[in-house]
């Protein structure tokens, strides 16, 4: 239908007019052209049908009446009801009633900055206006069931639907089987029992609150139509219905309507949102909505399905719910023998097979494979429903089938009979059967490219834009083939398929278990988060407890901090993790329920770090799990914002060697982090309870402030007091107000306690000074370093009547202290020897040329004393317990040792570092990360001994170096975690000059990108031959983007056009860019720029390339070489043919190059050429920069001369 002009002005009046409602036009006269002035809404209803033409007129009539439209609405609600009223029981045939069959799973609503909040069905749409809500939820999670609750209640007219004017319920599944192009209302009336003619009369009454329904995005197949979609489409204009759809969801027609869309899948339909959004998870079912499902219909039942703790976790998921109910149905044993999703699977497809399919007309094995050739054509294609005749060519007679659903689906003139599988996990599950039952070339074959499609989806989520692209369409495919390989793995599980397989008499491919544990063992060192955790869930379901082992122990890093965790979830890591005895650092997102479940089995992590909406109270059970003879060794316990509230409070606890470290703290998004921290050191370290971390209620944790901060802090150091053999105490607060009496009162009651240091936010200078006064009292003394405060013991402890009588000897004396303190009297107390890299006292190493490697310089440094010290060429900086003689030098990465790093890559040169005399205790190395939320905890340090590598976790990690403690000198390099996409890192653009001889009419510039820690003086050595320009160079770059190199004048040429940046730590220093410029050119100017963002990341500089050779410059190491071997070549012709040797001699004694006794020498003998030979002579004691500079000389004084020479086959070429 072609659609006409007048039909699309009179859209975009009421576009306009829907935008205005409820506003007073400034100038009605200006106005009138092209929009009436908007008046109140019960008054514009009735103008618009009296004044305008319909959207919808041309092709369906005029408006309806108030009555008319009530009268359409009454009777599309009674259809709903009609058709949404009752679901089937599969194996029984019986029908109930959708009301008393649902049951809420848990649904969480997800912020951008990854928090979340409990929320439930009629809450998603509580923000008001034309909202987009995202519902998402694996297959079996419940989504389309309560898609079709709300579209019950508001049939029903249930007051939680009641906002809802009109709601349309749009199955994506239905909806790709219409081949022709239709329009939006067309489309439409395929979804409902209203013809196009009612809804358009409908749609005309413009209700306030329209509800659209799209359930199963996944379904829909995305096409570059959808891509290049404009953002005008009409209502009235037809385009396929995956276009439409999409439309809708871009809210390119109706944009006033809301939007419920769900959706097994994310991202995709993430970029094609539009407006206000709401992006919501179903979870699973709580433990009690477990028991509420079964208590409906099978009470005597639950008792069983609660018994077995693997079954009960597994009916987390609604589906599997459904499965073990409908098994209960018909009295089929479900409580053994149910230890993976796979095998509960199995049993309940074994059990239709048993209550069904007896008597059939062709074997078990011949349905199943058909069945599955069925299901896999489905999964590729995309597609969930089947028409009669493509069912009966595979499955020949579908009535053999319990597994097919048969329903009629509505066309434009009739009916048409469809199938589907009963849910669309078992199509998935059928596709891995499938595989299975094949032969072996063939299941192998099979296998692999389903290996292949899933891994290039992941690799393609790595580096996806941000806008919607066909890539999206490969990622989401990946999705949702990956149960097909978790099923797959299930079936590889002998024991639990083995009874199966061996009841119908099949034969099954062997090879696809080895198949998959090497896909599975390759994958979990590249991927994280979302893919780890379905890498585990494969684990679980191949339930080879050695395998699991050996996977998860080679690897460096588990992170599941991006995703909170689902019941299942935790079950499948629990299991996991049982089957390793060591995990070097696992960081996961988890609600204080599930924590329950995983705490025996998290002291098997190193690290571990801890993401949760809300910090429980039964975390003393983790702190007290540190110590001596445990594994973990660094807890962080995080609370995610929440609730609008800025502070994120946050526990932290680590331990090295015996000092036991405890830290409560917020971090504010406004202000720098408040922390109070406590460090203990006890002779055992162990920690039996810790009280003090008792979090307060949920109310108080959202107005977290610096109040509670303290008072949590006061608690701390009052619970102190009844540790027993307490040693070290480390302690951050605010002030010393009120944390002096309790500082004092700590000290008395611990007779163990020989340290404690206090760092202040805002130290008061009279307060120090009043506690030093009471300290000395006590035998302690109190030391100001900067903003710390350290209290040790000085000699002996006094008794009780001892401190009163020093009290009373020094109550006038402490009065006298006070009055005349000031802070500049406390100025140099105060100056602290800092242990940032800032503050470390510069050094210039000497430089030892190497014998074994080209231009590898071993730097040397002579330490005088003990303090920090930073090299000046390579920042490294060390802290030395006394004088000592320090070897460094760069060495190159092996990338054998590379591979073994899994998802670690270097982040900076590589050091072989010793030291005759062992005094380095730690060193600080440069690093040129940007930090954000992504990479904020990604550095470590590689430490490499004997061809083995060992990774170190930073103390501390500054703005520019990550600190290390070091007892055993060999080579050492910082690393980080890789993320995708990569983060900026501070870079440099380094600017060489080659060499030009006498023929070459160009200048060639060398431009380097390079990280920012990585040393100059490593570059200048590798490229000795050219000259260093210096310029501003630093920048701020991104690994794995293109950049391209401008240079003016415009006559220039470079090569190559654009290039990608990576982070490159030698051994080869390679230029990125080389610039050809007119050797007559003064001047240039460099900028680069962006080629991604079209934007400049290194503003145009003036690079000179004047004076680079000039008289007070001193030309490059090659330079000077050929300059030697043009005196050494031609030394005869010049003893023969130079004239000017004493104006030479005069220049060579004015720079002090030559002794006044041979300068006299060379003046006093005779003939000229004798003065020559006498001066060469000379030249060869001097050096090669003495050669140079006669070669200098001599070019000024006879270059015709030197042209000649030059011109010949031996010239500087």
């Amino acid at each position: 239908m072609e659609i006409l002009d007048a039909d699309k002005d009179c859209w975009e009046i009421k576009r306009k007019r829907k935008h205005e409602e409820h506003q007073e036009s400034a100038d009605a006269d200006v106005l009138h052209t092209k929009s009436r002035t908007t008046r109140p809404t019960s008054i514009m209803k009735v103008r618009r049908a009296e004044t305008e033409p319909s959207i919808f007129s041309t092709e369906f009539g005029s408006l309806p009446s108030q009555t008319g439209f009530r009268k359409f609405v009454r009777q599309y609600k009674l259809s709903v009801k009609q058709k949404h009223d009752s679901e089937w029981s599969f194996l029984s045939g019986e029908q109930e009633s959708l009301y008393a069959l649902y049951t809420e799973p848990l649904i969480i609503q997800k912020n951008e900055d990854g928090c979340f909040k409990n929320t439930h069905v009629y809450e998603f749409f509580q923000l008001g206006g034309a909202v987009t809500v995202i519902l998402q939820g694996d297959s079996g999670s419940g989504k389309s069931f309560i898609a079709q609750k709300i579209m019950l209640d508001w049939a029903s007219e249930m007051f939680s639907a009641s906002r809802f004017d009109l709601v349309f319920y749009l199955r994506c599944e239905e909806l790709m089987c219409i081949s022709e192009e239709i329009n939006l209302i067309e489309l439409l009336s395929y979804s409902c029992s209203l013809t196009s003619d009612q809804i358009s009369q409908m749609l005309q009454q413009l209700p306030e609150n329209v509800l659209f329904i799209i359930d199963g995005f996944d379904e829909l197949k995305l096409t570059q139509v959808i891509y290049e979609m404009s953002a005008h489409t009409h209502p009235l204009q037809k385009a396929p219905p995956e276009v439409i759809l999409c439309g809708l969801i871009r809210k390119y027609l109706i944009p006033e309507s809301i939007l419920l869309v769900t959706t097994r899948t994310k991202n995709t339909v993430n970029k094609l949102l539009k407006g206000k959004q709401c992006f919501t998870e179903i979870m699973s079912f709580s433990e009690k909505k477990v028991e509420e499902y079964f208590q409906k219909f099978f009470r005597k039942e639950y008792d069983c399905v609660r018994a077995n703790e693997t079954l009960f976790t597994a009916c987390s998921i609604p589906v599997i719910c459904w499965i073990i109910s409908e098994m209960f149905r018909v009295g089929a044993n479900v409580t053994s023998g149910l230890e993976t999703t796979t095998s509960i699977y199995i049993d309940f497809v074994s059990t239709l097979l048993e209550h069904h399919c007896q008597g059939l007309s062709r074997s078990v094995p011949t349905l199943l494979r058909s069945l599955g050739q069925l299901a896999e054509r489905g999964m590729l294609e995309q597609q969930v429903l089947f028409d009669e005749k493509s069912i009966k060519e595979t499955v020949s007679d579908p009535a053999d089938s319990p597994f097919l659903c048969k329903f009629l689906s509505r066309r434009r003139i009739h009916q048409e009979t469809m199938f589907s599988f009963m849910h669309h996990s078992f199509q998935e599950f059928f596709t891995a059967l499938y595989y299975v039952l094949l032969d072996e070339e063939e299941s192998q074959r099979k296998v692999t490219e389903l290996l292949n499609t899933v891994e290039r989806g992941w690799a393609l989520s790595c580096w996806s834009d941000r806008d919607f692209s066909m890539a999206d369409v490969k990622i989401r495919h990946a999705k949702l083939l990956q149960p097909v390989i978790l099923f797959l793995c299930g079936l590889c599980k002998k024991d639990g398929i083995a009874t199966f397989i061996e009841k119908y008499n099949m034969a099954v491919s062997s090879n696809i278990g080895t198949q998959l544990k090497e896909w599975l063992h390759q994958c979990s060192q590249r991927y994280q988060n979302e893919h780890m955790l379905f890498i585990l869930h494969c684990l679980y379901e191949l339930h080879d407890k050695s395998f699991v082992g050996k996977v998860l122990e080679g690897l460096i890093l588990i992170d599941l901090s991006t995703l909170p965790l689902k019941m299942t979830d935790c079950w499948v890591l629990k299991y996991c993790l049982q089957c390793c005895e060591h995990i070097e650092n696992l960081k996961l997102h988890v609600t204080s329920e599930n924590l329950k479940m995983l705490q025996p089995e998290l002291y098997c992590c190193e690290e571990l770090w801890l993401m949760m909406n809300c910090i429980p109270d039964d975390d003393v059970g983790l702190i007290s799990s540190a110590g001596k003879g445990k594994i973990l060794n660094k807890l962080i316990i995080k609370e995610l914002g929440n609730r609008g509230s800025v502070f994120c409070p946050e526990i932290t606890l680590s331990v090295r060697d015996e000092d036991i470290t405890l830290s409560l703290s917020t971090s504010e998004i406004i202000e720098t982090s408040l922390k109070t921290e406590l460090t203990l050191t006890r002779p055992n370290s162990v920690v039996s309870t810790i009280n003090w971390v008792k979090s307060q209620n949920e109310s108080e944790l959202y107005m977290f402030n610096l109040f509670d901060l303290e008072e949590k802090g006061l608690r701390l150091l009052t619970f102190l007091q009844s540790v027993f053999d307490l040693k070290k105490v480390c302690l951050q607060a605010s002030d010393l107000t009120t944390f002096g009496p309790l500082i004092l009162s700590l000290i008395q009651a611990c007779p163990s306690l020989i340290e404690l240091s206090i760092n202040f936010r805002y130290p008061f200078m009279v307060q120090i000074m009043s506690l030093k006064e009471s300290l000395r009292q006590m035998g302690w003394t109190l030391t100001v370093w900067g903003e710390s405060v350290l209290i040790q013991q000085e000699g002996e402890r006094f008794t009780e009547e001892e401190l009163k009588v020093n009290r009373e000897k020094s109550e006038c004396r402490i009065g006298e202290s006070s009055d005349s303190v000031t802070y500049s009297s406390l100025r140099d107390e105060s100056s602290s020897a800092q242990s940032s890299s800032e503050d470390a006292e510069v050094f210039t190493p000497e430089l030892l040329q190497g014998d074994d490697e080209k231009h590898k310089k071993t730097y040397r440094f002579v330490c005088p004393h003990a303090g920090q010290f930073q090299c000046s060429l390579t920042n490294l900086v060390f802290v030395m317990e006394g004088e000592g003689e320090v070897l460094y030098k760069t060495v190159s990465w092996d990338p054998r040792l590379l591979d073994g790093l899994g998802q670690m890559q270097p982040a900076g040169p590589l050091y072989n570092i010793d030291c005759f005399h062992g005094s380095v205790s730690r060193l600080h190395l440069q690093h040129c990360e940007i930090f954000t939320e992504e990479n904020k905890d990604g550095l470590a340090v590689a430490h490499l001994t004997g061809g083995n590598i060992a990774i170190m976790q930073p103390l501390q990690v500054t703005e520019t170096h990550v600190m290390i403690d070091i007892r055993d000198l060999s080579i050492f390099g910082l690393i980080k975690r890789m993320i995708f996409p990569p983060s900026p890192v501070a870079a440099q653009v380094l600017v060489f000059l080659r060499p030009i001889t006498f023929r070459q009419r160009e200048n060639i510039l060398d431009v380097h990108l390079l990280p920012w820690n990585v040393p100059l003086s490593e570059v200048k050595d590798q490229h000795a031959e050219n000259t260093h320009i210096k310029t501003s160079s630093k920048c701020t770059l991104t690994p794995g983007t293109e950049y391209s190199l401008c240079c003016q004048p415009e006559g220039s040429t470079v090569q190559p056009e654009t290039e990608m940046f990576e982070c490159n730590f030698g051994p080869n220093y390679h230029a990125t860019f080389e610039v050809f410029v007119n050797v007559n050119t003064e001047e240039v100017k460099l900028s680069l720029l962006d080629k991604t963002e079209g934007k400049e990341v290194w503003l145009p500089r003036r690079i000179l390339l004047t004076g680079t050779s000039g008289q007070d410059v001193e030309p490059p190491a090659h330079r000077r070489l050929m300059e030697c071997e043009f005196v050494k070549k031609h030394r005869d012709e010049l003893i023969q043919r130079v004239s000017s040797v004493m104006a030479i001699a005069d220049g060579l004694r004015t720079k002090d190059m030559i002794p006044d006794e041979m300068y006299s020498k060379v003046h006093a003998v005779e003939p000229r050429q004798e003065k020559t030979r006498l001066l060469l002579d000379a030249l060869d004691s001097g050096g090669s920069s003495v050669k140079a500079e006669f070669y200098r000389l001599l070019k000024e004084k006879e270059h015709c001369l030197v042209d000649e020479l030059e011109s010949g086959s031996s010239g500087l070429q």
